[in-house]
């Protein structure tokens, strides 16, 4: 039996997690010991429905007390000695670690340790065009230091192989899925009124950059006020959002719904869904929106072309082009033929392209070589 450990951060059932969880649960537990470390730095409640969910699937829990998303190099330190002596301890046959952190502290703890294999999924890069310099050398050099302590780097697109290329050796692309059950008794709605819903489910956070889809939203809604649009999600920007649709008399017409733990129900009463991101490594929203043959206004960002394809599932437009969203949204508010056509072929993609079983079998015979 082979001993695997995870190392996430947020102690919270959201995208990154999602995947651990899912990778975890389909390998059979009699050939695998499965542990997840996360960060202690999340509300007991949140702990809690952790520890409760990985459990219900065979995998054991533990918290690190240092590990934090944020730098802190007394922190980082300490968290590298805490993930080291687990290491030594335990003496896992496998390390595979997700996101940025936790990708540079535990590759270098696990590899210290004398883990047999680690591997490292990028889930999104610190390094992108919206950070300056110096932090983007300092990121992309944090990065490029902590891959040569591993075995495997896994991409979640093709996009990022560009700033791998002296790992190209260690890097293989698995896409990331959406386990569909958790959709299963949800049916679309059939929208026979003229009001047309744009949904976005997501963090407010700066990645996602909500301010722009609102100022994209006020656009649209001056020229069509049939349309309705609904934010699912927190965030440290939830608050900001808020004030922006109060000073813009916009309560009518957008509502900030909050974080949900199953938000298929307003994927089921959406007609096209619409994200702002700027930058965004794959993005399960878009495929989870597929699945229910939603057409999708997105950015043309890193790994999110990949995923939403130009002109076939939905348009793609650059970051922070409010006008340019609002033109796309536009379209799919004002063709509902083109908001059908679209949604197969975006359900299509979901379903055919980014299949669970898929993302499984790939990891799987990453961890068996």
């Amino acid at each position: 039996m082979k001993k695997l450990l995870h190392i996430q951060c947020l102690p919270k059932l959201s995208g990154v997690q999602n995947i651990s969880y899912e990778i975890l649960k389909g390998l059979p537990s009699q050939e695998y010991d499965k542990t997840i470390m996360f960060s202690a730095d999340g509300s007991e409640e949140s702990k809690k429905n952790i520890i409760d969910a990985f459990k219900s699937i065979g995998v054991r829990v533990v918290f690190s007390s240092n590990l934090i998303r944020e730098l802190n190099f007394v922190k980082d330190i300490k968290a590298f000695f805490e993930i080291y002596r687990f290491c030594r301890k335990e003496k896992f046959d496998i390390v595979h670690t997700h996101s940025s952190k936790p990708g540079v502290v535990g590759r270098i703890a696990a590899t210290f340790a004398k883990v047999p294999y680690v591997v490292h999924t990028v889930h999104g890069l610190s390094f992108h065009k919206f950070v300056k310099f110096p932090k983007w050398q300092f990121y992309f050099l944090c990065e490029m230091f902590a891959s040569l302590f591993c075995k495997k780097i896994v991409l979640v697109n093709k996009f990022y192989g560009k700033y791998f290329h002296l790992f190209k050796n260690k890097t293989s692309t698995i896409y990331n899925a959406v386990n569909y059950e958790k959709f299963a008794g949800i049916e679309q709605k059939q929208n026979n009124d003229e009001r047309i819903n744009v949904l976005f489910v997501g963090r407010l956070d700066a990645q996602k950059n909500p301010l722009c889809l609102l100022r994209s939203a006020r656009i649209v809604i001056s020229k069509n006020s049939s349309v309705h649009f609904t934010l699912v999600g927190d965030g440290e920007f939830y608050s900001e959002c808020k004030r922006f649709i109060t000073e813009n008399n916009l309560s009518d017409n957008i509502y900030l719904a909050g974080w949900q733990k199953n938000p298929g129900i307003f994927y089921a009463d959406a007609d096209v869904f619409a994200a702002s991101s700027i930058y965004e490594a794959f993005g399960l929203m878009f495929v989870e929106a597929g699945y229910f043959s939603l057409p999708v206004c997105a950015t043309n960002v890193e790994g999110v072309p990949e995923v939403v394809q130009e002109g076939v599932s939905g348009f793609l437009c650059e970051p922070n082009d409010d006008e340019a969203l609002a033109e796309n949204i536009l379209k799919f508010c004002n063709d509902k033929e083109l908001r059908q056509n679209m949604g197969k072929e975006s359900y299509r993609i979901a379903t055919e392209l980014f299949t669970i079983n898929a993302m499984i079998q790939g990891y799987r015979k990453l961890y068996e070589e």
